[in-house]
């Protein structure tokens, strides 16, 4: 009865690695690029970052009270909209509603950087993301770039945002830190839908109930056999 026991403990503790297969994945970001916009002096991103091991992976950065730094490397735990409460800002008041703000500013600005004409409305959405968590990211800045950022606050709060509209969010936040004192910035990634993040749940899934069924076979009782 004990070995049984044992036996089907193991079994749900692989069963819930399947189902958590994030859980156990390498959680380590590099930074590898700055991107080309800069504003007041400050590369605004898209930055670029190894993460996971996928080299030129476009992260948007929410932290205006940490700094990166090229070629450098700390861990951090992936988070998405049913988990904000443990990301870097999760406890400030409506931090639910500033990540979906953040997160449709984050959009609109993966969009309009594949034209470098409008490196100067990407700055204004990189600023305009960093003053939702932190108002100091707007300390001196000019008029004229106040009034381009404030054009893209003042849009929010007409907006119909739920959390199940960035289900493919993932919000990369430095381990063990508090705003201002961490090895890195956090940072707002885009998964592919039905892409390499898909692929990766997928291909994990598989392998671990294979584990469960090669476990299952090597516990299974002997059987007997006759000499003729």
């Amino acid at each position: 009865m004990i070995n049984s026991t044992r036996k089907w403990w193991g079994v749900a503790a692989l069963a819930l690695l399947c189902f958590a297969p994030c859980a156990i994945a390498s959680s380590s970001l590099t930074m590898t690029g700055a991107g080309n916009n800069v504003m007041n002096g400050v590369y605004v991103g898209p930055y670029y970052a190894t993460v996971n091991g996928v080299a030129n992976t476009a992260v948007i950065c929410d932290d205006f009270a940490d700094d990166s730094y090229i070629g450098h490397q700390w861990n951090y735990t992936a988070n998405n909209f049913s988990s904000l409460g443990n990301a870097l800002w999760g406890s400030q008041p409506n931090y639910t509603k500033n990540y979906e703000n953040a997160a449709w500013l984050t959009l609109r600005m993966l969009a309009l950087n594949s034209n470098p004409t409008n490196a100067t409305t990407v700055g204004y959405l990189s600023y305009a993301i960093w003053s939702i968590f932190d108002s100091n990211a707007l300390n001196g800045l000019n008029q004229t770039q106040l009034m381009g950022i404030n054009g893209w606050l003042g849009q929010l709060p007409q907006l119909n945002l739920t959390p199940g509209q960035f289900a493919n969010f993932q919000i990369l936040t430095p381990q063990g830190c508090t705003p201002g004192s961490c090895p890195g910035q956090e940072f707002l990634q885009v998964m592919p839908e039905g892409g390499s993040g898909a692929i990766y749940l997928l291909l994990a899934g598989l392998s671990c109930f294979l584990a469960m069924l090669v476990r299952r076979r090597r516990h299974a009782p002997a059987t007997s056999s006759s000499m003729a």
